[in-house]
């Protein structure tokens, strides 16, 4: 069995302090850039965006413990050549987005911005007036027109935070056999919150962006899932499905704490 990772900004506490020697070497972790729920096997456990446990719901259960939650500040961003105000509609250009981002922005474009979507391509479009980016081009100024904060949209819209990434394990596991990775990730999440400032500086070195937009990125970021959040969870993927191809989800199982 192995730890599957979205190798995003976001997810950089738990993949950078084993990458960087912070730690021993624990179990075999897979990052990857791009993840989707059809790339993990039966077997597989996975700190996944978020849109993906719509894939996965009837396979896997979600692990409170570990997520990615952001608070009205985030990674995902629309890019638009003049004020959202003055599109009325237009073509959307997802530029190498997780799930998430693209539910997140079918979620805010018309109901935030009043944006009506008449195609979603993953390809270049000359005749897209919106592209949605995410990770580290989402907190680099835009060459030219404007750039809006869909996190931030979405929690003025919704008043509910992004819970943007969830760990998932298979049915099949238990609290015992799923506990050496929730264990893992924990031990990287703690070491990448004793040294923060190196991780800030090692992300502004190696992405380019400034230490203080990075400050202000982290701390809005919550690094489980509180209960609230469960409900954001769910009510993001309900609001973000439709017209994509994640199928509507009505309830998600957990994995519950040993206390609970």
């Amino acid at each position: 069995m192995r730890i599957v990772v979205h190798d995003t900004l976001v997810t950089a506490p738990y993949l950078l302090p084993q990458a960087l020697g912070w730690v021993d070497a624990m179990a075999p972790i897979d990052g990857r850039q791009q993840l989707r729920g059809t790339d993990l096997g039966a077997d597989d456990v996975g700190l996944i965006p978020s849109a993906e446990v719509a894939v996965l719901h009837e396979s896997h259960r979600v692990v409170p413990e570990v997520a990615v939650v952001a608070a009205g500040d985030g990674a995902i961003t629309m890019r638009v050549p003049v004020r959202p105000d003055e599109i009325a509609s237009t073509a959307v250009r997802l530029y190498e987005t997780s799930g998430t981002a693209e539910i997140l922005a079918r979620a805010t474009l018309q109901p935030f911005y009043g944006i009506m979507p008449t195609a979603w391509s993953a390809n270049d479009s000359t005749d897209a007036q919106v592209a949605i980016v995410e990770g580290a081009e989402a907190l680099r100024d835009p060459e030219a027109g404007y750039s809006e904060d869909l996190t931030r949209a979405w929690f003025i819209l919704t008043g509910q935070p992004l819970v943007s990434h969830v760990l998932v394990v298979p049915n099949g596991l238990d609290r015992e056999a799923a506990a050496p990775f929730i264990d893992s990730l924990a031990t990287l999440r703690a070491a990448a919150l004793e040294r923060r400032r190196d991780l800030r500086k090692h992300l502004s070195e190696t992405e380019g962006i400034d230490r203080d937009r990075l400050t202000q990125l982290f701390a809005a970021q919550r690094l489980s899932l509180e209960t609230e959040d469960r409900r954001a969870l769910l009510m993001l993927l309900q609001h973000g499905n439709r017209g994509s191809a994640y199928p509507y989800v009505w309830n998600l199982t957990y994995l519950e704490p040993e206390s609970v």
